[in-house]
């Protein structure tokens, strides 16, 4: 019978120590450790793709056959570069590249998904977290000038003001913002109609809302007012229309110092009636002439 002395189960012991300390080594899981640990990447209002976004990922264990791709929810709005890496070795920092860009027609919101490493057919764990904001795209319109030493066209009993614009294809608009100075105090109105003048009546009038002009103490400081709406708006001529039955010459719109572009349509110009041609009652049914200056700063917004 063969006896086993202490020493030499102390030196099985670490034998077996060694290899299973070896071979868990040897087969641990193969992890990935990205720098930043997050992209986040907002397409902000007339905004296009910008310069690439850049991350490293780190592999504890040698990879082979390496694919990088998004998530089927994040696909439209991101390429990969490289797409595809033939060997990765374990420690070593691998930089890609992530190209956003805005698929047409997409809402605005937030969406989310992740970025996998596959090896072969095998996912690697940890993915890359991506966020990607959408904030409400300008369709048409102008800069929203804070000052204007030029010039502001006030909002009254008597001069009702009208803003053209006309659309190429059909577009949904979410927000209207308008430029506006004032004290805060009196009201005003907002028509969208598809006419002005003599002859329109409650039936071209597709949206009208009151507002109250900012506090801005009026004059040529302009403030931003956004007026939420639902409007869908095929080709044609429309105009934005504002009135009140206040009378202090103060209060008013801001003019606009530049004209965006836009591929849905065109800014066209401002309108105003004189003493005894606005109608109270109904003011885009006034007779209105043309300003001859810059138009209105306003903007239309997803």
């Amino acid at each position: 019978m063969q006896i086993f002395s202490i020493k030499s189960l102390l030196a099985i012991t670490f034998l077996l120590t060694t290899v299973l300390t070896s071979s868990s080594a040897a087969f641990a899981a193969p992890k990935i450790e990205w720098t930043p640990g997050e992209i986040q990447f907002t397409f902000g209002s007339g905004q296009g793709p910008g310069n690439p976004v850049f991350a490293t990922f780190t592999s504890n264990t040698p990879l082979d056959q390496i694919t990088l791709e998004v998530v089927p929810s994040l696909s439209d709005f991101v390429v990969i570069e490289p797409a595809a890496i033939q060997n990765v070795q374990a420690g070593v920092p691998y930089t890609i590249a992530l190209h956003f860009s805005l698929p047409p027609g997409v809402e605005p919101g937030t969406y989310e998904g992740v970025l996998h490493v596959r090896s072969g057919r095998r996912v690697v764990a940890q993915p890359l977290k991506i966020t990607i904001t959408v904030e409400p795209q300008i369709l048409l319109g102008t800069d929203l000038p804070t000052t204007n030493s030029d010039f502001e066209a006030a909002v009254t009993f008597f001069q009702t003001l009208a803003q053209k614009f006309t659309l190429t294809s059909l577009v949904n608009i979410g927000t209207i913002k308008l430029q506006m100075s004032g004290f805060g105090v009196d009201q005003f109105t907002v028509w969208v109609t598809n006419s002005i003048g003599p002859g329109t009546t409650q039936a071209n009038v597709l949206f009208q809302t009151n507002l109250t002009f900012p506090n801005t103490g009026g004059a040529i400081r302009g403030t931003t007012l956004s007026v939420p709406v639902d409007l869908s708006l095929p080709p044609g001529d429309y105009f934005i229309v504002l009135g009140s039955t206040q009378s202090n010459v103060l209060q008013g719109w801001i003019m606009s110092n530049t004209i965006l572009p836009s591929t849905v349509g065109s800014v066209g110009g401002w309108e105003f009636t004189l003493t005894g041609n606005s109608n109270p009652a109904f003011p885009p049914s006034s007779i209105f002439t043309p300003v001859g200056i810059r138009p209105g700063a306003f903007q239309l917004l997803q």
